[in-house]
């Protein structure tokens, strides 16, 4: 006594789809050159859109024998996800910012470039480390070294282990220039980085310096590298590179 209903509705289901989807198609083919019923007719092919996937979850839900309560459920979350990937597609500049800000958090010195850093055009945003410094992590010739930032070095200063895992032979450097740090005045070996990059702003021929062994225990970003930029200045805990 059911597969009479059954059937009708079936038919009803297929014929407004068909109906829907011959307007989308008409519509779609005036390449939204007017409007329809006030409506300017992209407008109307994309309710028309929405209309047949609402009909497709309908149909599903009701042919599956669900009450009222069920389906209001089911449509309610549904919904929910709906609004989720509307929201996160409207606020995905902020959301990329935010994730850029935890990478930062999570990993300091990491440096981050552009929109990912809720900055424009290639610059480079770097988050404090824990111990209130700012802990670069910069590829010398291709090596990943992490580099204090000190903007009282007049250079780029490496500490010999860096120099070595660099590929700097520091056995045949000539210890010859004066520098002061915080255990006084030592001398150091000046030589050239053949490039020197953070994150996407790189830098050939950077004069630097090496400390002698036993000497400097973190490396130094210094002037040498700071002044071939347009600028750099620390907002908060962000210090921010603008090439």
């Amino acid at each position: 006594m059911t597969n009479p209903p059954a059937r009708n509705s079936a038919h009803g289901f297929w014929a407004l789809l068909g109906f829907v989807v011959a307007i989308a198609v008409v519509l779609a083919a005036r390449n939204g050159s007017g409007e329809t019923f006030g409506i300017a007719d992209h407008d109307f092919v994309r309710g028309g859109y929405l209309v047949v996937v609402l009909i497709f979850v309908g149909s599903a839900l009701f042919g599956r024998g669900l009450g009222v309560r069920d389906v209001m459920r089911a449509a309610t979350g549904w919904l929910a996800i709906f609004l989720v990937i509307v929201g996160g597609y409207a606020y995905r500049s902020d959301l990329t910012a935010v994730g850029a800000r935890i990478v930062g958090v999570l990993v300091p010195g990491m440096p981050i470039s552009g929109h990912f850093a809720g900055v424009a055009g290639d610059v480079v945003v770097i988050s404090r480390s824990i111990d209130g410094n700012f802990a670069v992590r910069a590829n010398l010739d291709k090596v990943t070294t992490t580099l204090m930032l000190d903007t009282g070095a007049s250079f780029v200063t490496l500490s010999s282990r860096d120099a070595a895992r660099v590929g700097i032979k520091t056995g045949g450097l000539s210890f010859t220039t004066p520098i002061r740090t915080a255990n006084g005045v030592i001398q150091a070996a000046p030589i050239v980085l053949q490039a020197l990059s953070v994150g996407s702003i790189e830098r050939h021929d950077v004069p630097a310096l090496v400390a002698p062994p036993g000497s400097l225990d973190q490396s130094l970003l210094g002037m040498s590298f700071l002044d071939t930029l347009n600028g750099y200045a620390i907002s908060g805990d962000r210090l921010v590179l603008t090439p």
